[in-house]
């Protein structure tokens, strides 16, 4: 049962990693694609 446990808690510590970098990098790619795409009309 433990090594379930263990587990279960490394994959959700997991989920949440992954949710806190794809909630870091949009926002980032968006800004980039921004300012290049000024950069491009300008």
């Amino acid at each position: 049962m433990p090594d379930e446990e263990n587990g279960r808690a490394a994959l959700g510590s997991l989920f949440g990693v992954v949710a806190t970098d794809i909630h870091f990098w949009i926002p980032m790619i968006v800004l980039v694609a921004g300012l290049v795409l000024l950069h491009e009309l300008r």
